[in-house]
């Protein structure tokens, strides 16, 4: 149990996306809560820390790290093993990849008729590690230890070489251990972006950014907070969740002198002669020779 006198209020800090833009539909912290902690409204996010039961499943999903106030499971692990005693509700996914690409683990020891849940989430953690070519978890014989019913004040029997720890949550941390997968797919519609620079102003992860003349896409680095899709006024951004091997997609964009307002602007097209402004005013008031 986690000492919440060293802990602050729970909350969810205005990193939170939600809290910094108005139009993002993120509710990764709600979806993964089984109690119904998170609720929303036109605010941000609303807490409920009475319903907490103290999982720490938002903390591995929140693409932000915007939660506070609790701290991840400590499990036990016996060298590169998980032992018991197990919680009655299993980990989620991200948290079983953390402690297979920070802490190591290839096994766990379990009786399975007791730890259903855990079984349905190792099969699924298994399934994406073959998938990504990394080794699959091995399951250990589960062995009871037997109490010594004559030392009836023994209620602890220790176990030798085991440690109880836990990972650091936060899908940044999955995307650096998997950094040659992307978990997101950002897709931008060339007809529709006029690179204003709201998309990449916005990412904190620097999956979009323009350098070099160009619109550098690395969809790698996505958490998939959404925050790029919400602040595009042109609708020219769609964030996807979809895995895929990691890559950089690189849009050229040419530097030109708007004809009408005289301003600097950048384009996809080459031969572009007006900026965006100027091309959507229908009666060409930005151009400063018409007054």
């Amino acid at each position: 149990m986690v000492n919440q006198a060293s802990l602050p209020a729970m909350d969810v800090t205005h990193a939170c996306v939600r809290r910094r833009f108005r139009h993002v539909s993120c509710r990764a912290c709600a979806d993964a809560c089984p109690m119904q902690v998170f609720s929303f409204t036109d605010a941000g996010v609303r807490v409920d820390e009475s319903r907490c039961i103290e999982c720490g499943d938002c903390l591995f999903v929140c693409p932000a790290e915007a939660i506070v106030g609790i701290a991840p499971q400590k499990r036990c692990r016996q060298g590169d093993t998980l032992v018991g005693p197990f919680t009655r509700r299993a980990p989620a996914l991200n948290e079983l990849l953390l402690w297979h690409t920070v802490q190591g683990i290839r096994a766990i020891s379990l009786e399975a008729e007791q730890s259903s849940a855990w079984m349905a989430e190792l099969a699924g953690l298994n399934l994406v590690l073959r998938r990504r070519g990394e080794a699959a978890w091995n399951f250990r014989p589960w062995v009871k230890k037997e109490i010594d019913s004559a030392r009836r004040a023994l209620i602890h029997i220790p176990q030798e070489d085991v440690t109880a720890c836990s990972v650091q949550p936060g899908v940044r941390m999955l995307r650096k251990a998997f950094a040659s997968v992307s978990e997101a797919d950002i897709a931008l519609d060339g007809e529709r972006c006029v690179l204003c620079g709201a998309c990449w102003r916005s990412c904190p992860e620097n999956a979009i950014r323009f350098e070099q003349d160009a619109l550098v896409i690395e969809a790698a680095r996505c958490t998939g907070c959404g925050g790029c899709e919400a602040v595009c006024q042109h609708r020219a951004l769609k964030v996807m969740k979809k895995e895929a091997p990691a890559s950089v997609i690189v849009h050229r964009a040419h530097a030109a002198t708007c004809s009408a307002c005289h301003r600097p602007f950048w384009s996809f097209q080459r031969e572009e002669k007006q900026c965006a402004l100027c091309v959507r005013h229908l009666h060409g008031m930005r151009n400063p020779d018409c007054c």
